[in-house]
This record gives C-alpha cells, structure tokens and sequence, in this order.
C-alpha cells in the first residue's frame, strides 16, 4: 500500500494546481525586466525671480487681471468675478502700502504677485485660443 496524503490537502493541491503552475508561468515570464534605465540630465532650476518692488509687481497683476476681463471668450459671471477679484486686490494692496511691512515681507509679497501675474497671464494666452474645453466633471451651469 502506498502512502497518500490527506485529503483535505490533496484537494487544495490538486485545485490549485492550475494557479500554482499558471502563477510560476507568469512569474517567470515577467522575472526578467530589462536593466535600469540610467538617470537622465538633472533639471535646471529657473534662475532667481527678478523682482521689481511690492508696489509695481502688485500693479502688474492687478493690470493681467484687467487683461484677462477683457478676453472675448470669457462669461459674463466670469468678468464679474474678475471685477470682484480686481476690486479686492486694490483694497488688499493699499492696505499693504499704507503698513510700512518689512523689506523680506514686501519681497515676499512681490514674489507672490510676479507669480500670480504670470498665472493670469498664461490664462489669459488660454483664454484668447478659444472658448474653454467642456468639461465633463464640472458643467458651466452650475
């Protein structure tokens, strides 16, 4: 008499048989990836921002939102936002003037309007290609 083994484990063996072999297949297809691919150039960072002071650099974005209002494709509940957003940044900016901040807060605020001004003024190169792209996550009727 031979021995056999019992059959609660030759019944998952004999089940997953076709796994196991279909499973060592696909493990040994897939074992062998090709080598590395060796590291690019590294990225040049953009050089520093050439900021001009707090006062024209604001003026700047308040004129690229002014910009952007006027772009043909644009809704009119767009325009009044933007007319909202101009009317704030005026408010915001003479507050800004009128605090006598610090050389690094004003630089800081500079920064963030040189960037703001060339955000808006890519939109607005955007904005003047054509009417927006339908989107299908966010329909225009709100």
């Amino acid at each position: 008499m031979r021995p056999t083994l019992p059959s609660p484990i030759f019944g998952f063996l004999r089940r997953g048989a076709r796994f196991h072999v279909g499973a060592a297949l696909l493990l040994a297809a897939c074992g062998r990836s090709a080598p590395p691919v060796a590291p690019g150039a590294p990225i040049v960072a953009d050089p520093p921002a050439e900021l001009r002071g707090m006062v024209e650099e604001c003026d700047a974005m308040i004129g690229a939102l002014q910009a952007f209002q006027q772009c043909p494709h644009l809704e009119d509940e767009d325009r009044q936002d933007l007319e909202a957003w101009i009317e704030r940044a005026r408010k915001d900016f003479a507050a800004g003037r009128k605090a006598n901040a610090s050389p690094d807060v004003q630089n800081a605020i500079a920064l963030a309007c040189l960037r703001a001004t060339r955000a808006v003024t890519a939109a607005t190169e955007r904005c003047q290609a054509g009417p927006p792209p339908k989107d299908a996550w966010y329909p225009r009727g709100r």
